[in-house]
């Protein structure tokens, strides 16, 4: 399912180029204003594109709940629960691939915006300019950016993108985590332990974007400044979600190691 989610993200993006090189994104990079029946096939394009890409990120989610609770909780999970490991390594090993699966096509999709965003600015680069040099100048422009952002606003660079890194990289895991916690909450329950379970996690999800609004309305009447806003909301944003996957993950181990009753 991972490759067959690469593949079509692959496919999207080829599509996505295509619809860049329609008369239409040409005309408007000359300064025209040309429009044929061939642009409108660049709109729908565009339009599939962005909803593909949403529909992966949300079908991923859904298939790696669907693989958890049916070889955890259900009769597959006989075989699951043979294997000569403990429940934290088996809750491990699953977070692992599953979260490994989830961060490489979230990688996949950046890289999908990025081709898409360098095809756009390719228009609109000058004759007898290189597309190299325009990054290179780019890439200067927001490190001087960055740099007058940080003097101005008491904001810290630095620590802000290696936050969103960590985020980056720790996101992925987190999730597949409370979407495990949440799995496993709904076998607590008698009857409709599916439906528990989709209960559950919208809940949790809820209860998580009130907690985080709550924590920025704190810091924003705390006096901060803007940068220093910037830096504690990420900080808190990371914070929860990892106190909250610590928390959802000692729930999967209790349920798997002294609730489990498979259906």
């Amino acid at each position: 399912m991972g490759c067959l989610l690469l593949f079509v993200v692959t496919l999207v993006t080829l599509f996505g180029w295509l619809a860049f090189q329609t008369p239409m994104w040409k005309s408007l990079s000359s300064g025209g204003s040309s429009f044929s029946w061939v642009d409108i096939f660049s709109i729908l394009t565009l339009m599939m594109y962005v909803m593909m890409l949403v529909g992966i990120n949300y079908g991923i989610t859904i298939y790696l709940g669907i693989r958890f609770y049916q070889t955890m909780y259900t009769d597959q999970g006989y075989l699951t629960h043979t294997l000569p490991v403990t429940k934290h390594q088996l809750l491990f090993g699953k977070i692992l691939v599953s979260g490994l699966w989830l961060f490489f096509l979230m990688l996949s999709m950046y890289l999908s915006l990025f081709i898409l965003g360098v095809s756009m600015v390719s228009l609109f680069v000058p004759q007898g300019y290189s597309l190299a040099s325009l990054w290179r100048e780019m890439g200067f422009s927001f490190g001087e950016m960055l740099e007058l952002i940080g003097e101005e606003m008491d904001f810290n660079a630095i620590r802000w993108l290696v936050t969103l890194l960590l985020t980056t990289v720790l996101s992925p895991f987190a999730t597949v985590t409370i979407l495990f916690g949440a799995i496993s909450i709904g076998q607590l329950f008698n009857k409709h332990r599916a439906l528990m379970a989709i209960l559950s996690y919208i809940g949790i999800m809820v209860a998580t974007n009130i907690i985080s609004s709550v924590v920025r309305s704190i810091v924003m009447v705390s006096g901060m400044t803007a940068g220093s806003y910037l830096n504690g909301t990420l900080d808190s944003t990371l914070i929860i979600n990892l106190l909250l996957a610590v928390g959802l993950y000692f729930v999967s181990w209790h349920v798997t190691s002294n609730r489990l009753n498979m259906q």
